[in-house]
């Protein structure tokens, strides 16, 4: 029944397509499907839940220390990385889903306090099935509504393969908004860059004074695996250690290279 509803989904997304009506890439209440599908995948090849050892962070890089052990995926291993190089007090990642990368975080990152926020019913109950013990505090909420005021401060806030998702209406702009009312120091995207217009989208929310930082220091990170620009670090203080994102082209057009 579950597959036959997705499949509905699909369909009425690619008849909106064509009708100009734009909707997010997934029924969010059935999202948890595709999810556990996906991590089976991907646990073909790379390892997901990192132990004690598994890798190691040194001159600035994060590599595997167990010829044995399979990698993390190329975009987990630079995410961790750059958040590494930061070394921050605190994260907080938007759309936390099954809570491997706040787990894989907290082992890499000495003595980071972890917030999570996810919509899902459902993906909340499969992080706490993979991370009983997870030292995080999370939350339930819509990311596409304005975050209230009890939320934490960060130094910084992060997403991986979530605002690229949201298509309807401006719910991305609220939740790109979100992330930067929480993060004080930076904030660090790996998302699909042709989904959305995200350096023109962050400059207006900075232009309207959503975002509460006095600048915007926009700078990417190559991945070593694709031979690409991949990510994007944005920061509230310029970070000489990092390439400067001069045109969001260097992102976008790498997409799919």
């Amino acid at each position: 029944m579950l597959n036959s509803e997705i499949l509905l989904y699909r369909l009425k997304r690619q008849i909106d397509k064509l009708k100009g009506i734009t909707r997010d890439d997934f029924d969010w209440k059935l999202y948890n499907i595709l999810y556990r599908g996906e991590m089976i995948d991907i646990a073909k090849e790379h390892t997901q839940i990192l132990k004690e050892g598994d890798y190691t962070f040194k001159d600035n890089k994060l590599a595997k220390s167990k010829e044995e052990l399979l990698p993390l995926h190329p975009n987990h291993r630079l995410l961790y990385e750059t958040i590494l190089q930061l070394n921050p007090r605190s994260v907080l990642e938007l759309g936390c889903g099954g809570g491997d990368h706040l787990h894989n975080i907290g082992l890499l990152v000495n003595n980071t306090k972890l917030y999570g926020v996810d919509l899902s019913d459902e993906q909340l109950a499969l992080l706490r099935e993979r991370h009983p013990n997870l030292n995080a505090v999370i939350n339930q909420y819509d990311c596409t509504l304005p975050f209230p005021s009890t939320f934490p401060q960060v130094d910084i806030a992060y997403t991986q393969a979530v605002i690229m998702h949201i298509q309807t209406g401006n719910g991305h702009m609220i939740a790109l908004s979100n992330l930067f009312r929480v993060a004080v120091k930076q904030v660090v995207l790996m998302e699909n860059w042709r989904k959305h217009e995200f350096v023109e989208d962050i400059k207006k929310l900075h232009a309207l004074k959503v975002i509460p930082w006095q600048e915007v220091y926009f700078y990417y990170r190559d991945s070593e695996e694709y031979k690409k620009p991949h990510l994007m670090i944005v920061s509230s203080v310029p970070l000489q250690q990092y390439k400067q994102l001069t045109d969001f082209a260097i992102l976008r057009d790498g997409v799919g290279k």
